[in-house]
């Protein structure tokens, strides 16, 4: 079974144009998306989790970034094309991510305006966390590199990662992910995370301005929130007053809520509230799965 696939405009392929102003100046954004057979084998059912909710990223990402958004028909129909090749390899859920540049040009920043934007969906083979992670909690620690603030970008998932590839390499494999703190020692997010924090019944999470990326998974916890905490505030985060917090957690698509057991010297409890978040997101019942995750 090949480990991926790669639909770009259409055709598959993995060759793209030097041209493209993505590789050339990361003109472009990205999302990441879990996939998955609500069906069975003979006629599956391949969708995408929170759909809705990411094609709204990338109508927003569009707009930001004055890349003219494609026609929705197209991007279901490519779509539906690269899961169905992922499917018929023998996949049964995968990471799907949708690559989105503004295409192929000449030199110089200066674009000009209705260039014919590339379309480049990936297909992965899922791998799913280790149990113990969701019952121990993981180890996370602070990272030495700063994000760039640009407060036009973000929350925008632009092609310009360098910040959190600088950031991995920090680290080995001691811990799960890092943690980016701002000048002045608040609390920003992980590197392929955001960060959430609990302090007896109110969830706390950090503002996404000026830098960092507002996931799709940040904004469901939140809408979810009142279900198990009795309020949710988002307000900024120093080091200094890290002991102050009962529990934290991390979210992303693929990994959902993943709560933290240690950031670095400090130790985090997983209490009920916390415990319910994670199983509500991962619940193994059919309706319940489609019900909680908006799959359709």
């Amino acid at each position: 079974m090949s480990k991926s696939f790669c639909l770009i405009n259409n055709k598959f392929t993995k060759k793209l144009s030097i041209m493209d102003r993505g590789f050339s100046y990361g003109d472009g954004f990205f999302e990441t998306m879990v996939w998955e057979n609500l069906g069975g084998n003979i006629k599956p059912i391949l969708k995408v989790q929170y759909w809705k909710k990411h094609v709204q990223r990338i109508k927003d990402g569009c707009k930001l970034m004055q890349i003219k958004f494609p026609d929705y028909n197209t991007l279901i129909d490519q779509r539906n094309k690269i899961l169905g090749r992922s499917f018929n390899s023998g996949m049964k859920s995968g990471i799907l991510k949708l690559i989105i540049t503004r295409g192929s040009g000449g030199r110089g920043y200066k674009f000009e305006n209705n260039m014919k934007s590339t379309l480049a969906f990936l297909s992965f083979k899922k791998t799913n966390q280790p149990k113990i992670f969701y019952n121990r909690g993981i180890d996370l620690t602070y990272c030495k590199t700063k994000l760039s603030v640009n407060e036009r970008l973000s929350g925008l998932k632009h092609l310009n990662r360098l910040d959190s590839v600088l950031a991995r390499s920090e680290w080995d494999d001691e811990y799960f992910d890092g943690v980016f703190l701002d000048m002045n020692d608040n609390l920003l997010e992980g590197t392929m995370t955001n960060i959430f924090f609990v302090k007896k019944e109110i969830l706390i999470t950090p503002p996404i301005v000026g830098a960092g990326i507002s996931g799709i998974m940040r904004k469901v916890v939140m809408e979810n929130a009142k279900l198990f905490f009795k309020k949710i505030l988002v307000k900024k985060i120093n080091k200094k007053f890290i002991d102050d917090f009962d529990q934290m957690f991390v979210t992303n698509s693929v990994i959902k809520v993943l709560p933290v057991r240690s950031l670095n010297k400090k130790k985090f409890k997983i209490c009920e509230n916390v415990k319910k978040l994670i199983g509500f997101f991962n619940s193994t019942e059919k309706t319940l799965r489609e019900e909680n995750l908006e799959i359709l």
